[in-house]
Order: C-alpha cells, then sequence, then structure tokens
C-alpha cells in the first residue's frame, strides 16, 4: 500500500498523464473495491476532467496546484453532478446542484474528483460497508471511513473527509495513514453537512505530509458563506531542528491498550534519541469533564441540525442516531452553557502549555482497530482537541498484528503549517 504516488509526486515529476493516472486509480479501485467498500459513488465526469488536464498541459498550462491529482470527497459534501446522501437512505440519490467550497476550490487548482467515498450515518452512528484495507475483518474507524480507506488501499493520494469528534485522527491511525485536522475556522464548511456548528472540521487524509501541506495551501483560506471560517494561518517561525513537546497522556490513559502505549513509548525514546526534548504534562482536573462537554454540543448539535429528519423519518435511522437526537434534544441551556464556557478556558491553559513547548504529542487512539464493522473504535485522545480546534495531525508509528498504529501531534491554534514542519522532523526521525 505504500508503493502508490503521492499527491506531490504527481505534480512534481508528470511522468504520466492525468488520464493514465486515473486509469491507474480506476484499476486499483476495481480490484479492490469488493472487498474494502471505500466508495458510495464513482464519478462519471473524472475522465472527462482528466482528459481537460492533458489537454491543458499539451498547451504548456497547468490548472492548478492540484492539475491532474485524483481526489476522492466524503459523502457529506455538496457535488453539482453526483449525489450527496450522508450515509442514510433517508437522502440517498440527494442532489444539491451545487458544489461545497472545498470541491470547489479543488476543482480550481485542477483536482480530479473521482467520487464520493462512504461515511457512517450522519457521519455520527451507524457504520456503512467500508472495511480496513489491511484486513477487512477489522473497522477502519469512522465516521470518514472510506476517504481513510481509500487513500490507504492505493485507490487515491488524496481524500477529504470531516471531523466532529474524532472522524479523521481515528480512521487514519487505524488506516496507517496521516490524517490533518486543522484549526478551527481555516476551512470552509459551506456545503458540509450540518452536524455541530461549534465542533464540525473538514479534514485531508494523505499518504505523505507534503500531500497534507499542498491540499492545506488550496483549501484554506476565509469563506463568508462559513460564518466561522474568518481565520488566517500564520506564517511559521524558522524551522527548529530540535523541538520541544509536551506529553500529554490525559485522563483516558486508563483505556489505552499495551500496543498503542509502546507504540507511543517508543516514539518517545526515538525523538529524545534524535535531540527532541520531551517532558510530561498533567492537564488540570478541570479538563476531566471535556468529554461531557462534548458530547452535548455533538447531541445540541446533530438534534437542532436533523430533528426535522427526525419528525419524518425516525424508523429509518439507527436506534443510536435516534437515541443522540432525543438526548440532544433535553439538554438544557445551562449545560450548553457551561460547555462553551469550557472550551474558553481550556483553550487559555492549552496556550499556556503551548507557549512553552512547540506542540503536543499525545496518544490518538486506544489501540489497533477493533475487530468487526460495528464498533468503529473510541475519540477518547482526539475530542479534547476538536474541542478546543487546535490542528491536530496523526502520524502511522508501526503495526501491531498486521494493523497499524499512529500518534497524534497538535497544534498551535492558526500555526498549522508549523505543526506540519514539526511533524515532518518527527517523522524522519522516528
Amino acid at each position: 500500500m505504500t508503493d502508490y504516488p503521492t499527491a506531490q509526486a504527481i505534480v512534481e515529476l508528470r511522468q504520466s498523464t492525468a488520464v493514465e493516472v486515473l486509469e491507474k486509480c480506476l484499476a486499483r479501485i476495481r480490484e479492490r473495491e469488493p472487498i474494502v467498500g471505500a466508495w458510495e459513488y464513482l464519478s462519471p465526469h473524472a475522465l472527462q476532467q482528466a482528459q481537460r488536464c492533458d489537454v491543458a498541459q499539451a498547451q504548456g498550462k497547468l490548472l492548478g496546484a492540484f492539475h491532474g491529482v485524483p481526489v476522492g470527497i466524503k459523502d457529506t459534501f455538496a457535488t453539482v453532478d453526483m449525489p450527496t446522501g450522508w450515509g442514510t437512505p433517508i437522502h440517498k440519490g440527494r442532489q444539491f446542484g451545487y458544489d461545497a467550497a472545498v470541491v470547489e476550490r479543488l476543482k480550481a487548482a485542477g483536482a480530479v474528483i473521482v467520487g464520493k467515498t462512504v461515511t457512517t450515518e450522519y457521519a455520527i452512528a451507524r457504520p456503512n460497508k467500508t472495511r480496513n484495507p489491511h484486513n477487512p475483518k477489522h473497522t477502519p474507524g469512522a465516521s470518514s471511513s472510506g476517504s481513510a480507506a481509500a487513500v490507504a488501499d492505493g485507490m487515491i493520494p488524496i481524500a477529504i473527509g470531516t471531523q466532529m469528534v474524532g472522524s479523521i485522527l481515528r480512521p487514519a491511525a487505524y488506516c496507517g495513514i496521516f490524517g490533518f485536522k486543522p484549526s478551527f475556522g481555516v476551512i470552509s464548511r459551506y456545503g458540509l453537512m450540518p452536524s455541530s456548528r461549534e465542533l464540525d472540521h473538514v479534514g485531508i487524509f494523505a499518504r505523505s505530509i507534503a500531500d497534507i501541506g499542498l491540499v492545506l495551501s488550496v483549501l484554506a483560506g476565509t469563506d463568508a458563506r462559513d460564518p466561522d471560517c474568518y481565520a488566517t494561518l500564520i506564517a511559521p517561525p524558522p524551522q527548529k531542528n530540535h523541538p520541544k513537546l509536551a506529553l500529554v497522556l490525559g485522563s483516558q490513559w486508563f483505556q489505552i491498550e499495551t500496543e498503542a502505549k509502546q507504540a507511543l513509548f517508543n516514539s518517545v525514546t526515538t525523538l529524545v534519541a534524535a535531540g527532541a526534548t520531551v517532558s510530561q504534562v498533567d492537564l488540570p482536573s478541570e479538563f476531566d469533564a471535556y468529554l461531557d462537554h462534548v458530547e452535548v454540543l455533538c447531541a445540541a448539535g446533530i438534534a437542532a441540525n436533523h430533528s426535522a429528519d427526525y419528525e419524518l423519518h425516525a424508523q429509518e435511522m439507527s436506534p443510536k442516531l435516534q437515541q443522540l437526537i432525543v438526548r440532544g434534544r433535553n439538554i438544557n441551556a445551562i449545560a450548553y452553557a457551561k460547555a462553551r464556557h469550557a472550551v474558553v478556558d481550556y483553550n487559555i491553559t492549552l496556550a499556556k502549555i503551548l507557549s512553552e513547548f512547540d506542540a503536543i504529542l499525545t496518544p490518538v487512539t486506544t489501540g489497533t482497530a477493533p475487530y468487526g464493522l460495528e464498533n468503529t473504535g473510541s475519540f477518547v485522545f482526539c475530542a479534547l482537541w476538536t474541542l478546543c480546534g487546535l490542528p491536530a495531525i496523526s502520524i502511522p508509528v508501526g503495526v501491531s498484528n498486521g494493523l497499524p498504529l499512529g500518534i497524534q501531534l497538535v497544534g498551535k491554534r492558526l500555526r498549522d503549517r508549523e505543526l506540519l514542519e514539526i511533524a515532518q522532523i518527527l517523522y524522519s526521525r522516528a
């Protein structure tokens, strides 16, 4: 799964035409899709997009930074020429008639949109057909299951997903690739199925950190159509060859499994030997309630955005989704306000920690991908950073019993490019 070209290689080397690159992706999809099940819909227009790239290149022009690069889009983003089903039969075949902001920007940069990748029900509940490409008896994680599996299996070099709690970082770790959740407000959510205004992030899956940086350069930018997309990334300072990291284990450390614990500590040993400074930092007891606050905002958001569907189609929803909507409807204003206040308080404390360190090193999952498809794994090590809107990246670091393991780096708000530079330094030494 590591022999397939990265987006950067496709852009820089130009050893193949866009049509040839696409045909290789489609051949891989034909071979592996019956096993992996990463795709909800393949675009009938992808070949025309690739041909357009080749015509432009023959004329001495490139269509943009992503000229000819195949990309998959999670089936929660609106696409003008493909249905958008949100992972539920309630909306199967739905046509929106416009492109989401991320799709607009990728197309404008010359990307070839291969199709829509599988998501769980409303990106929060019942898993769909996708399996882990390393072992189809195990989950790929959720909710961006198809995006992670398609990139990990070599079907495409890049995929776009979303994260409300852990839906980028967790499947990236389970599938053995890089997953990046940017700072809140950096990538527009216009055209994305709404889940929680406070928690929704657009994220990126890739097989290299350089590819993530390339996608970020295309997608980052303010957008008045998303009222929260107003943040501008801060340019990174001069690169540090010896990063200073805060090791945060957190209140959920008791849940971590032996192999994940060992992978984290092995990474610490390797990084220290390579010149990094790693110091354990304990978060104040106030942080112990972060999962409660995440649950409040998640349930309230789902109820606010999807109660109309619940009223009309509750019988077609999974019990988990029904319960979440009912829970959200019963959340009182004080609980909601406490959750919002906690975000501010947490960020003040984390800003102090990150003023002394370059990044936070922490687990990303409790272990390897669970057996079966119903249990999509735990998000406990991802949720805090989503709640606080800090950039985070899942980095593959090893394999246990044939299944990947990862670690997580968390950076300073709006210093996403600095985090990617630190991640590259650490990955090259790990």
